[in-house]
C-alpha cells in the first residue's frame, strides 16, 4: 500500500492519501486540545486484515500520534464476526503499540451478543472504546 502525503499546512488539518486497492482514501490528521489524532471516520478505508492494520499503525507513528478515530464502515464484516479473529488481532495490536482508538458505532447496526460483550469489555479499557457519537469519541481521544 502506498502512502502519499499531501499537506495543506493549516494549523488543524493535514490530508493524506492512502492507495488502497487502486482507490485513494482521504485521511485527516486533526488537532484538538493540543492532541493530534488520525481521523479515518470519513474515509472509504476498510481494515480487512493485518496488512491494512499495519498501515494504519505506521501512519500514526509517521505523524507522531498514537490516537485514531474510526467508524463502523472502516471495518470489514470479519471484524464484527469474532470467529474470524480479526477483532482480536486488531485490538491486541492496538494495545501492543499503545494506540488509543475510538470507533463510532452506528446505533442502528445490530450486533450479536458476543460482540456486545466485547464492546462492554473494551469500553472499560484505556486503549479502545466504542461510541455512538463523534463528539464523545473526540473528547475521549483528546483527554
Amino acid at each position: 500500500m502506498l502512502i502519499v502525503l499531501e499537506s495543506s499546512y493549516s494549523d488543524y488539518i493535514v490530508l493524506h492519501s492512502i492507495n488502497q486497492r487502486k482507490a485513494k482514501v482521504n485521511v485527516r490528521l486533526n488537532h484538538r486540545n493540543e492532541c493530534a489524532y488520525i481521523d479515518m471516520s470519513q474515509s472509504d478505508f476498510i481494515l480487512d486484515g493485518e496488512s491494512t492494520l499495519n498501515d494504519l499503525i505506521s501512519l500514526c507513528y509517521e505523524h507522531q500520534s498514537n490516537c485514531m478515530l474510526l467508524d463502523t464502515h472502516n471495518f470489514s464484516a470479519g471484524f464484527f464476526d469474532l470467529k474470524s479473529g480479526l477483532a482480536g488481532t486488531t485490538l491486541q495490536k492496538f494495545a501492543n503499540y499503545q494506540m488509543k482508538v475510538a470507533i463510532i458505532l452506528k446505533p442502528e447496526r445490530a450486533h450479536n451478543k458476543r460482540f456486545k460483550e466485547l464492546i462492554y469489555e473494551m469500553n472499560q479499557s484505556t486503549h479502545f472504546r466504542f461510541y455512538d457519537h463523534r463528539e464523545d469519541a473526540e473528547v475521549w481521544l483528546t483527554t
